[in-house]
Formats: C-alpha cells, structure tokens, sequence
C-alpha cells in the first residue's frame, strides 16, 4: 500500500496497518504518518497542519488509542 501525503509517498507493508490507516480522519492519518514514517516533530507537524503543538500530540493519542480498540495491535 503507497499513502500520499504531504508531496510524499510512504509505503505501508503490513496491510492491516494500512487499512486502520485508512479508518482514521485525514488529519489523523497524516499526523502519524508524519510522525512515525517521516520522523517529523511535533513542531514541525503542528506547523504543516496549522494547529498547536499540544494538539499535535493529542491527535497522534487519540488515533493509537482508537486504533487499538478497532483491535489493531502495535505489536504486529
């Protein structure tokens, strides 16, 4: 799976990655892309998103705790 976001294509090996990815919000999806796939700060994501860094942080929270309970395990 190829995701694109922000001029960039990052590839997604494990499918059941990719597709509670893709059950995320936009803003979500990137935050964590951004953050875990393209090493972005979080004052670098709080600035490409235009919202505080604080909110950065709760974002990426609230998505992984979502994630795990739609049952997606970071282990995998």
């Amino acid at each position: 799976h190829v995701i694109t976001k922000g001029g960039n294509d990052i590839r997604i090996c494990d499918d059941e990655l990719a597709e509670a990815l893709k059950k995320l919000s936009e803003r979500n999806c990137e935050n964590l892309l951004m953050y875990y796939f393209l090493d972005m700060s979080d004052t670098e994501i709080a600035k490409k998103q235009n919202i505080f860094r604080s909110g950065v942080f709760q974002n990426r929270h609230n998505s992984l705790e979502l994630m795990k309970k739609n049952n997606f395990s970071e282990s995998q």
